[in-house]
């Protein structure tokens, strides 16, 4: 039984007064504002959970209009008696494409419990600074979510990677992944061709199914590692905007260092598939002194208790970390990367020292396992590409039981075939 003292003053006073505002505002001024901004076309998105904490997470949900949002929540579906408003700065955040509200809890969530949740949006016109009308509320579904656990014996993770808006790779990835029913989904990289000016970011990325009824992550946590696609295109600087990342750094947001059960989890940004002075970028990359300042993040992290003491440790990032022989490493003009020469020179010797057992990858489009070698004792499991025949999902299962930990890690294809599997016993 959880103390319901625990939960009192997890919002300010402020922030329950603009929501009682908005909800008590008079029909005549709703049915104004409804007028200008019709209110079956707010919510434009199924509700994405992001990066979990032992007492926050995060939420993102794409709209149609310029709106506010705010997520009321509890530990009963028939009591959401908590809210948190989106705001940066004293400002409640506002959007025509889409909201992030980051749920930052007084006391760590109950071990083991759901969270119950939901979305609420209000349009917002402005008609000068003194005059704003405000729409009809309008919320999502309910959903009942459940944080990884640190402490838990058994976890589930899933990785997907490469579907480049192929709608019918997703919508068979989303009844293969509510099936496996993973504690944390991982989304690792590509989730476009590309952000070209008529491309709308937050539809991709927020609603990659095409329906607001399908969702893969409103009931568990979506952690987000950048794709090379990802970053092409004139509207590609709005990904930050709708897979908000790292809430302790906005400087490297999408990594990082998560104790999942016997689990730890660390995710690295590869950037691009060429060096920054390649004359396509037309001088708009910077991703070498990027990943250098990954590497410095790294070395702290792996140092991090949870993470040093886990028995199992893996790293996600789009782009491989090894090639295969012949292959180009993506640090000269010619060619694209197979594998991230520059990553593997920062990384892979942080990863090896603080005994790292598998990489997780993507980006070539064909699923492989690179077996490990005395000389580079981490396995890479790479994952598939974006059509139907090729797409895959990589299953990780760590068990921490009476006697030794386990890890299995398998990639399979769309039917559950098996087409890479690797188990350790113990920790190694």
């Amino acid at each position: 039984m959880v103390d319901r003292r625990q939960f009192i003053g997890s919002i300010p006073v402020s922030a329950m007064a603009i929501s009682a505002i908005a909800l008590a505002r008079p029909a005549a001024s709703q049915d104004a504002a409804a007028e200008d901004s019709p209110s079956d076309s707010l919510i434009a998105s199924p509700p994405v959970v992001q990066n979990p904490r032992g007492d926050s997470f995060g939420v993102s949900i794409a709209v149609d209009q310029l709106a506010t949002a705010w997520v009321e929540y509890g530990l009963d579906r028939d009591d959401l008696k908590f809210t948190a408003i989106a705001s940066q700065h004293g400002l409640v955040s506002a959007d025509d494409r889409a909201l992030h509200v980051r749920v930052q809890h007084d006391h760590p969530f109950p071990v083991g419990q759901p969270i119950f949740y939901r979305v609420v949006v209000q349009p917002l016109a402005y008609k000068y600074a003194y005059v704003l009308q405000r729409g009809e509320p309008q919320a999502t579904d309910v959903y009942a979510l459940r944080l990884p656990d640190p402490g838990a014996k058994r976890v589930r993770v899933v990785s997907i990677n490469d579907t480049h808006e192929n709608l019918e790779t997703i919508r068979q990835l989303h009844a293969q992944i509510e099936a496996l029913a993973p504690d944390l989904l991982i989304w690792n990289g590509d989730t476009c061709n590309d952000f070209d000016a008529s491309d709308q970011p937050a539809q991709i990325m927020l609603n990659p199914a095409k329906d607001r009824s399908v969702s893969w992550a409103s009931t568990r946590p979506l952690v987000f590692s950048n794709g090379n696609h990802d970053v092409r295109g004139q509207r590609a600087r709005e990904t930050i905007d709708c897979f908000v990342g790292c809430p302790e750094s906005s400087e490297l947001p999408y990594n990082q260092a998560l104790r999942i059960g016997p689990l730890a989890l660390v995710t690295m940004d590869t950037g691009e598939d060429k060096p920054d002075r390649h004359p396509v970028f037309a001088g708009t990359a910077a991703y070498e002194p990027y990943r250098s300042r990954q590497a410095t993040w790294l070395q702290q992290a792996v140092n991090q208790p949870e993470v040093r003491d886990a028995p199992f440790k893996i790293v996600a990032c789009h782009i491989p970390l090894r090639g295969l022989p012949g292959q180009n490493d993506g640090t000269t003009l010619e060619g694209y990367a197979s594998f991230s020469g520059f990553g593997a020179k920062l990384w892979l010797p942080t990863l090896v020292e603080s005994g790292f057992q598998a990489v997780l990858s993507g980006h070539m489009h064909r699923d492989r396992l690179d077996p490990a070698s005395e000389e580079m004792p981490i396995l890479q499991f790479v994952g598939g590409g974006p059509t139907a025949e090729k797409a895959t999902l990589t299953i990780i299962d760590a068990e921490q039981n009476a006697t030794d930990p386990s890890m299995e890690i398998r990639i399979t294809d769309l039917g559950g075939k098996v087409l890479h599997q690797h188990t350790w016993d113990g920790k190694r």
